[in-house]
């Protein structure tokens, strides 16, 4: 295991000192820690490859997992430090394909409702391989999305998306209501005409 480093001192002493260190400052500490702990959350992460996440996401969301583990671990909850941290690490993991599966559904539906055409993407997920087809689909659409409609149009459509009126989609992007009713009009139209 690489060392990145790491001066001997942090690698003779436990998790629970290193966790202590750290809350008490020693930014080194959480540097060991993730030395120690990086093949862990690879392991973690190679369980959800193919998933809506990329690998190297998932790593950056164990890591980020591994600083929630450090920075709320207590050692008189009963569970060691190994342990609550490869809870912590497996749970943001999963948030972040949780996160990313409601964002490629919120714009699946959108779209769906602004094309009749692509009715076979409001199906529910219920298997892995229907998951990987609809982040499939979902960079498809990213795809003709990006090549056929302008930047104010992307823009208006990305804030439709998130819920927002045409109020305050105008506030925001500095344009006039009626603007935005004619650019999400054009979406319309351009995203009807696509196969």
């Amino acid at each position: 295991m690489p060392d990145f480093g790491i001066s001997e001192k942090y690698k003779l002493i436990t998790d629970d000192e290193l966790v202590i260190l750290y809350m008490n400052g020693v930014q080194d500490a959480f540097t060991a820690l993730s030395v120690r702990y990086i093949y862990v959350i690879k392991k973690l992460a190679s369980g959800f490859k193919g998933m809506s996440v990329e690998y190297e996401d998932l790593i950056q969301e164990g890591l980020i997992g591994l600083s929630d583990a450090v920075g709320s671990y207590s050692k008189d909850k009963g569970a060691s430090f190994r342990t609550y941290s490869a809870k912590c690490i497996r749970n943001r993991m999963i948030s972040a394909i949780r996160k990313a599966n409601s964002s490629a559904n919120s714009i699946n539906n959108e779209v769906v409702s602004l094309s009749e055409q692509w009715d076979v993407m409001s199906a529910p997920l219920t298997e892995p391989e229907l998951a990987v087809d609809s982040v499939e689909r979902t960079k498809e659409i990213y795809r003709v999305v990006r090549e056929n409609l302008s930047e104010l149009e992307r823009n208006v459509l990305s804030l439709y998306i998130d819920g927002k009126r045409y109020e305050e989609i105008a506030g925001d992007l500095g344009i006039t209501v009626k603007t935005c009713d004619n650019a999400m009009q054009r979406v319309r139209k351009k995203l009807r005409h696509l196969k």
